[in-house]
């Protein structure tokens, strides 16, 4: 089917690069309210309509969407920030290369961006976690960054981790923001070994995600329907196991809720709901929590205040 409405697709998803971490209508009262793009509401209209005649083809642009990286075009910072590394070491896949930028020296400490994201947003943390003794490990997942292709999914984060313990060396924490979050945890389920995981603005609630990018487009029932079965189908595949949605909640990815760890979220974050963040520290028994205010979902990782308590969490 040919339709000019692909296009609009494509533009949406530039105009909203964050679609996959948005959040549901009924967490608005303990958030931040989000501006929705133009382009973005047009396209759930469009689809909507479209829908109408051909539920499959409407559905199917969702699903390409959804496993679709945003990048931007990498500014002339980037390329001398990751001159900059001590060493650059190739980490092999199942089906690519990557690499993996490495600072100082001591026990090694991994820094998991989120989707759409990149290495270069933990620049604030490598002199501080250097300086502290030490061993940063930073990268941009597949797809991600300066990496090609323009498609991933969960397990490409999660395998560059397992890969890191692989192919570089133990593993002491992982410090991970938003979607990384959902990768670290359920890296722990797949071989990958920690002292302790630093979650920052996490998600582990795949309906939570899936409700508040369907909330925001405001699609058809029958077209929502169609969407999940698409994505349950992708999941499936990924993951070789049969009802894969149901293991991604926060019950299943904290399987191990006695996992040391550390919980940063801001009061002000408008991407995750502080439901969700209250329901992570509930279950999480073990972690201890940094509460902020008016950092928001992104700053948390620019800030020198939180970065220096999550390095005298890391020395207790």
């Amino acid at each position: 089917m040919n339709c000019p409405s692909l296009s609009l697709v494509k533009s949406a998803l530039i105009e909203f690069p964050s679609s996959i971490s948005l959040i549901t209508n009924s967490a608005k009262s303990s958030r931040t309210k989000r501006v929705v793009p133009w382009k973005f509401r047009v396209l759930g209209y469009t689809l909507n309509l479209i829908s109408l005649v051909n539920n499959n083809w409407a559905a199917a642009q969702l699903n390409k969407i959804w496993f679709t990286v945003y990048k931007r075009r990498p500014k002339p910072w980037v390329k001398k920030f990751w001159n900059q590394a001590d060493r650059r070491i190739e980490i092999n896949l199942s089906d690519q290369s990557i690499p993996v930028y490495c600072w100082g020296r001591g026990p090694l400490v991994v820094l998991m961006h989120g989707w759409s994201g990149s290495g270069t947003q933990f620049k604030h943390f490598i002199p501080a976690l250097t300086k502290a003794g030490y061993r940063v490990a930073v990268f941009d997942a597949p797809a991600h960054g300066t990496n090609p292709g323009k498609h991933s999914h969960l397990l490409d984060f999660t395998d560059s981790l397992v890969a890191i313990q692989q192919q570089i060396g133990p593993i002491d924490t992982v410090i991970a923001h938003s979607f990384g979050a959902m990768a670290v945890t359920l890296a722990t389920r797949r071989g990958l070994m920690l002292n302790r995981m630093v979650l920052i603005a996490p998600n582990l609630d795949v309906q939570e995600i899936f409700d508040s990018y369907t909330q925001l487009l405001k699609l058809r029932p029958k077209l929502v329907q169609k969407f999940k079965t698409l994505i349950s189908i992708e999941f499936k595949k990924i993951l070789q196991i049969d009802h894969s949605w149901g293991l991604f909640t926060t019950i299943n990815l904290l399987e191990d809720k006695y996992q040391s760890g550390l919980l940063v979220f801001d009061s002000a974050d408008e991407e995750v709901s502080q439901k969700h963040f209250n329901e992570i520290e509930t279950h999480w028994s073990n972690s201890s929590v940094i509460k902020t205010q008016g950092l928001g979902h992104v700053r948390l990782l620019k800030d020198q205040d939180v970065i220096g308590q999550i390095i005298s969490y890391l020395k207790l």
